[in-house]
C-alpha cells in the first residue's frame, strides 16, 4: 500500500508498504479520507515534534473509512462499518484524569495517538488500529458523507472547548481566527443560542463565509485601529463580550482578547494551541478585573458522538469547510509545500 512517512523538516516521502495484519485486539481500517492537520503542517515546515513522537512516522490523525478486516476479540465491529477513528478514548492504566472521566487529558493520550505519537496514521491506503478497545471509534451515521464525519477533529475541538467554557444561552461572544477551529465555534455557538457573535479575523474577502456560518458581525483585526471600542459599540455597552474565545492560535490575537474585549469578570477560553512564548502577556494590566482565563485542547468520544449525531439530524452545517482532496502523491506539493492561500481544510483521498 501506499503511506505518506514525515521524515523531518520540509521532508514527507511516499513510500510503498505491505498492509499490516490486525493481531488480538486490533482491527484494519480501510482509508475514505485523512484530514490535514495544522499541527502536521507545523511538523513539515519547522520540524519539531514532541519527544514521545516516533520518527519516521506516518502522518494522520483525523481519520475515517471501512473496517475491512478485525483481529481476534474484536467483536463491537464488523467489517463494511462506517467508521472514525481518533485519539485514545481513555487509558488501560485508569488513570487519575481517565478515572474522572476527563479522558481528553490523560496523561497516556498523546503517544498513543495514531499519526502523532508512536503508531503510523492515516496517511495511508489502511490504517491499523493497535488498540481497538482503548481507543475512540466511533460508527458514522450512514446519512452523514465521508467528508463530513473526517472534520470531527477540528469540529470537536471547538464544541469541547464551548462545552467547557462558561458560556450560556443569550451571552454575546466574539471569535478571535476565521480557520477551521474559529468557524466551527461560530456554528456552534450560534446552534446553542449566543446572542451576537463578532468575529475577528485578517482577512476580509471571507466575512461572507464567515457570517454564512452564524457570526453576527465581523471586524478586521489588522485594519480596525480601535477594536475594543469596535466591539463595544457593536454591543452598545461600555464594557466586552461576555465570552471571547482565542482560536488564531497566535499571541497578538489572545493579547488583543484578553485586554481589551472581554468584560470584567468575564473569560477567555483559548481553543487549541498557541505554539508562541507568552511574555508580551502583562497580568497586571487585566488581572484587575478577575477575567477568567481557560485551555481547551482536545475533546472526549461523547463529544465526537454528539457531533455525529447533530449532523446526522441536520442541526450543523460546515459547507465551504472542506476547500480541496488531494490525493497522496499530490499532499506535498499541493499543500505541505504550498503557501495554502485559500485553503481551509484539505482532505487525502488514499485512493486516487
Amino acid at each position: 500500500m501506499k503511506v505518506g512517512v514525515f521524515y523531518g523538516k520540509g521532508d514527507i516521502r511516499i513510500e510503498e508498504r505491505p498492509v499490516p495484519e490486525p493481531g488480538p485486539g486490533q482491527m484494519l481500517v480501510k482509508i475514505a479520507y485523512v484530514g490535514i492537520c495544522g499541527t502536521d503542517i507545523e511538523f513539515f515546515k519547522d520540524g519539531g515534534v514532541p519527544p514521545f513522537m516516533k520518527v519516521p512516522l506516518v502522518l494522520g490523525h483525523e481519520n475515517c473509512g471501512v473496517v475491512a478486516k478485525l483481529g481476534e476479540g474484536v467483536t463491537k465491529f464488523k467489517v463494511g462499518d462506517r467508521v472514525l477513528c481518533g485519539p485514545p478514548s481513555h487509558c488501560p492504566e485508569d488513570c487519575p484524569s481517565c478515572k474522572e472521566g476527563k479522558t481528553n487529558i490523560c496523561i497516556h493520550a498523546f503517544p498513543r495517538t495514531a499519526g502523532l505519537g508512536q503508531y503510523d496514521g492515516g496517511y495511508a491506503e489502511y490504517l491499523l488500529i493497535h488498540d481497538v478497545e482503548h481507543t475512540t471509534i466511533v460508527p458514522v451515521p450512514d446519512n452523514v458523507d465521508f467528508k463530513d464525519a473526517v472534520l470531527f477533529d477540528v469540529i470537536c475541538v471547538s464544541l469541547h472547548g464551548i462545552r467547557n467554557s462558561q458560556f450560556k444561552f443569550g451571552d454575546d461572544v466574539v471569535v478571535s481566527g476565521t480557520g477551521p477551529i474559529g468557524l466551527s465555534a461560530i456554528q456552534i455557538l450560534k446552534a446553542a443560542g449566543a446572542n451576537r457573535i463578532i468575529a475577528l479575523g485578517t482577512n476580509s474577502a471571507k466575512e461572507p463565509l464567515i457570517k454564512s456560518y452564524g457570526a453576527d458581525y465581523f471586524i478586521n483585526s489588522k485594519e480596525c485601529k480601535d477594536l475594543a471600542g469596535e466591539i463595544k459599540k457593536i454591543l452598545g455597552k461600555e464594557v466586552g463580550a461576555d465570552v471571547v474565545y482565542e482560536c488564531a492560535g497566535n499571541m497578538n490575537s489572545l493579547s488583543n482578547l484578553v485586554y481589551d474585549c472581554v468584560k470584567p469578570g468575564g473569560q477567555v477560553n483559548v481553543i487549541g494551541t498557541i505554539q508562541q512564548p507568552m511574555t508580551e502577556l502583562i497580568p497586571g494590566r487585566f488581572s484587575i478585573f478577575e477575567p477568567n482565563m481557560q485551555f481547551s485542547f482536545t475533546y472526549t468520544e461523547d463529544e465526537v458522538r454528539i457531533y455525529l449525531q447533530m449532523s446526522a439530524a441536520g442541526k450543523l452545517h460546515f459547507p465551504g469547510m472542506v476547500t480541496g482532496v488531494v490525493s497522496l502523491d499530490e499532499c506535498v506539493e499541493k499543500v505541505f509545500a504550498s503557501d495554502r492561500k485559500g485553503q481551509l481544510k484539505v482532505l487525502i483521498d488514499p485512493s486516487l
